[in-house]
């Protein structure tokens, strides 16, 4: 690992214990609706789904529901994190980082990640290894904060991540250079427009993008 996954992953190894209680405040309890929203186009019977960047497993926990348990993997960095994925009874949970994914070619119909793609330490490395992993014709599914375009909404976003979640970070984690982190990086990150090029630039196509939360969270659903 480079010298920003080691400390991102420093980082949720820290804020582990909490991270739940965290997303469900900073999205005023939107996240788990986002969850569901994402998968309910998922109509294959029994899908082989890779959940990356898994954490605790909430969305991991979620995808079971659509398939056997055992055709359904969590991965994460973060050992912490998936200590708590545990606690959910996910069958298959893998320690891996990943830019280096540890399946073979085509392993999975479907692969999901959840406010993860910021975090990439190379998203153009992480993208060819998602694409290497899908079968043909597989699904990607994304859930994402995004730098709004708008304006005002900007403004909004950026005082709500860099005045409210480092506040909400001494309170519930005590952990507050994780979540100073976290609006940094968000605020850092792609526009809608942006990562649908990133995509197609990769090889992905039929990109469906959904803007949630006055535009600063996508669902993104595409196919190889």
């Amino acid at each position: 690992m480079n010298n920003k996954s080691t400390i991102i992953q420093k980082m949720f190894n820290q804020i582990a214990k909490n991270y739940d209680l965290m997303n469900y405040v900073m999205s005023f309890g939107n996240h788990k609706k986002w969850e569901k929203e994402i998968i309910k186009s998922i109509t294959k019977n029994n899908p082989k789904i890779l959940d990356i960047a898994c954490g605790t497993g909430s969305l991991t926990k979620e995808m079971i529901k659509l398939t056997t348990p055992a055709n359904v993997v969590g991965l994460d960095f973060s050992l912490s994190m998936l200590e708590i994925a545990k606690k959910r009874q996910i069958e298959n949970i893998v320690l891996a980082d990943s830019h280096y994914i540890p399946f073979k070619n085509k392993s999975f119909e479907i692969i999901s990640i959840a406010y993860g793609i910021r975090n990439f330490a190379d998203l153009d490395i992480a993208l060819l290894e998602i694409k290497r992993c899908l079968k043909i014709k597989g699904k990607l599914k994304i859930i994402e904060i995004i730098k709004p375009t708008n304006t005002f909404k900007s403004i909004l976003f950026r005082l709500g991540f860099t005045i409210f979640a480092p506040i909400l970070g001494i309170l519930i984690s005590r952990n507050i250079s994780a979540y100073t982190y976290l609006p940094k990086s968000a605020g850092m990150f792609l526009t809608v427009g942006e990562i649908k090029k990133i995509l197609e630039k990769s090889g992905f196509k039929n990109i469906n993008i959904k803007q949630k939360f006055w535009g600063s969270v996508i669902l993104l659903e595409s196919n190889l």
